[in-house]
Parts: structure tokens; sequence; C-alpha cells
């Protein structure tokens, strides 16, 4: 990456730039080891000397970039440094380098913010940090936007075997945990379930049953024990998604919050565990976490091996399983989700979701399983970009 135009020509000026600064803090009198000792040698702002000191300590060159002050506080730093008694020359050196900086932001950026978000992508602790800094800000446009917002939102995949190693069970849960709309007549779309096979070009849905029962004759898989508001119905119905009515249609903000969560037992039919496999879980409502479980028996476990992504949301249907194209989708986000293993009894807590470990029991227990003999695989994300995937792979480790 370092070989492009941009990454030569900003390593060469950083590094000059840091080393210029270095030479000044070097030369100060007195030991200079923490920040508030170049504020008050120089007697400069505060936030200014800290800037300076980290944009000397960074080891990074790239990230040094989120610490250089603007003009004006770089030009008053030198001339405090002239007053202490630094050489016109070694001023001249920063003075001349800091320019070169500013000539290369309107080069290549044209403003500040673009520039610092553009280099921190040529450090692989940069790009981790500005991708949750830009997603938090995503999260921020987004609330709006889309009127919705959660505080959590997680989908349990729990695959339950047969008499057949051929068909197998699946309970699926999708719950958003503190929903809540933050513009007026918002309406809100239950997804159903869909499986893709690589036989097939387009995805089905399979027969399936609500976990529990459902209440006044409602149509949809409501998980009720679990959900705190009333219960909306369906309003409308096309393919794969119905329409919901609004939910609560004079309530936004945390006046109308919400916990919603669907559950369903879904039968799979010709699906074979230790075989090339995954599951994925869409993303499309702003939240604060997004986590996906998957829960599968611990015998299973040992014999294959999971690969967690984050994958954009570009793929049309049919390219499900194209890995050529889901590869070039997952570059396109610069996110590394979280990844858990743990037996699920252990596994009994998630931020955001009070109830989590009472879900995973009666889960266990309506379907008549022992959690002891079962292990979860978690894959988690801050911040989600919406919409997208969060996606878990896995195959047999032979």
């Amino acid at each position: 990456m370092e070989s492009s135009l941009l990454g030569q020509q900003a390593k060469e000026c950083l590094c000059d730039l840091k080393k210029a600064v270095t030479d000044i803090l070097q030369a100060l009198p007195g030991d200079l080891d923490q920040p508030r000792d170049v504020y008050k040698t120089l007697g400069i702002d505060r936030m200014i000397g800290w800037n300076i000191f980290k944009l000397h300590e960074v080891e990074d060159c790239f990230l040094s970039v989120r610490h250089i002050p603007r003009k004006a506080a770089f030009m008053g730093f030198l001339r405090a440094a002239s007053r202490k008694g630094i050489s016109d020359s070694i001023l001249a050196v920063a003075n001349k380098n800091f320019m070169r900086f500013e000539e290369l932001v309107d080069l290549h950026a044209g403003d500040r913010p673009s520039m610092e978000m553009m280099l921190l992508a040529y450090s692989e602790e940069g790009t981790s940090q500005a991708s949750l800094d830009h997603r938090k800000l995503a999260f921020t446009g987004n609330r709006f936007l889309y009127g919705l917002e959660a505080r959590t939102r997680v989908t349990i995949s729990l695959f339950e075997p047969t008499d057949s190693e051929k068909d197998w069970k699946l309970t699926l849960l999708k719950g958003s945990f503190g929903l809540r709309r933050n513009r007026p007549n918002i309406p809100w779309f239950y997804i159903h379930p869909r499986v893709f096979t690589e036989f097939e070009g387009q995805p089905h849905a399979p027969e399936s049953a609500p976990l529990s029962k459902p209440l006044n004759g409602n149509t949809l898989p409501y998980y009720t024990q679990f959900c705190n508001c009333s219960l909306p119905g369906v309003k409308s119905r096309s393919g794969f998604v119905d329409s919901v009515e609004e939910i609560f249609p004079l309530e936004t903000g945390n006046a109308g919050l919400m916990d919603l969560v669907f559950a369903e037992v879904i039968d799979l039919r010709g699906f074979i565990m230790e075989e090339d496999s995954s599951t994925s879980s869409k993303v499309q409502t702003p939240c604060n976490l997004a986590a996906m479980d998957v829960i599968i028996p611990t015998s299973f476990v040992e014999k294959v091996r999971f690969s967690p992504r984050v994958i954009s949301s570009i793929l049309e249907e049919s390219d499900t399983y194209d890995e050529q194209l889901i590869d070039l989708s997952r570059s396109l986000l610069p996110i590394n989700p979280g990844f858990e293993i743990k037996p699920t009894v252990e596994q009994n807590t998630l931020e955001g979701v009070d109830n989590y470990g009472e879900i995973i029991e009666d889960i266990f227990k309506r379907r008549d399983l022992n959690p002891l003999n079962y292990t979860t695989i978690r894959v988690f994300v801050d911040f989600p970009v919406i919409p997208s995937n969060l996606d878990i792979t896995w195959k047999p480790l032979s």
C-alpha cells in the first residue's frame, strides 16, 4: 500500500516532520518526559503541547497525522521555541516540513479530516481506530435517516441434530434490544429466514414454526415473554419481507423503548454440519452492538474450523456462493469482528441484553436439549455498518 504516491510522499514528509519536532524538544532545557513538560516549558496551550509531545512520541508516522497542530498553532509552537533559544536553523527545518505537509493536504485531500482519514488507512492500528470512529459517525447520521436505533441487535442460531445426519432443526432468534424510534411514523419490517444452497441460484424459505405459541392470532413468530411492548401485526406481505404495523406511532425516544424478539424453529433439509457451510445475520438497524451466536453440538465444533467476517451488502442473493465476490465484498469494510468460542453454559451474557441467560435457558428448555452438550461461537462488532452481514463459515478440519 505504501507504494502509492500518497503513501510514499506522506511517509517521507511525516517522518521528517516528526524528526524536526523531536529535535526541537530535545534542544529545549530540562527533561521533557510527558506532555505537561512541553506546555509548561514553552508556555503554550495545554492541548497544543499535548499534540506536539504525541507527534514526537508516536512511532508510527501515519498515526502521527492525528497530532499535527493546525498552522496557527504550529507557528505559535515555533515562536515559543524561539523564545527559549532554539536555533533558527532547527526551527526553519520544522517550518519547511510543516509546509510540505500542508501542500500534501491540498494536493491529495483538500482538508485535514480527509487527509487524516486517508493516512490512517496506511496503518494497521490507525485503520482499526479510524474504522471505529467513522462507524460511530455513521451511526449518528443513520439513527436519524433510518429513524430507528437499537442498543443491541442479536441473532441466535441453535443447530439441533435429528435422527438423520442430513436433516437438522434450526432454532433462529432475532432480537432488537433497546429499540427506539427517533422520528414519528416510521414503519418496521420483519424479514423471514432464507436458506441458500450451492445447488440453487436463489434462496428459498424453509418450513418453520414459532418457538412459542403466538398470542391473539398474531402471524409473526414473536418470542412473547421477552418482548416488552405491544406487538404490532402484519400490515402487508411481499416475498421474504413483512411490513409491520407502525410501532408506538406517538412514542419516540426512550419513552417508547422496546425489546422486540422473534424466534422460530426451522426444518433444514439436506444439511450436513461437517461439510463447508456458513450462516449470516443481516444488520439493518443502526445499533451500538451487533452480535451473532451460533450454537452447535460440541461434538461437531471439535471437527470444524470457523472463520468470522463482516460482509458489505453489495452482493446479489445469487452471488452468495461466489467466494471471489464475497472476498471482494469483505475488502470494502475495514472491520475485524470480535470472535469467541465458549461452552454454552459459560457464554451466558451479552452487553445490552440483561436477560440473555434467561433466553438461552428457555430456548434449551423448550427444545428439550442440554446446554452442557453445546458450544457457542460468537461474532460481534461495535457500531456496525448498515446494511451489512455478520457471517461465519466453517470447514472440516481434515
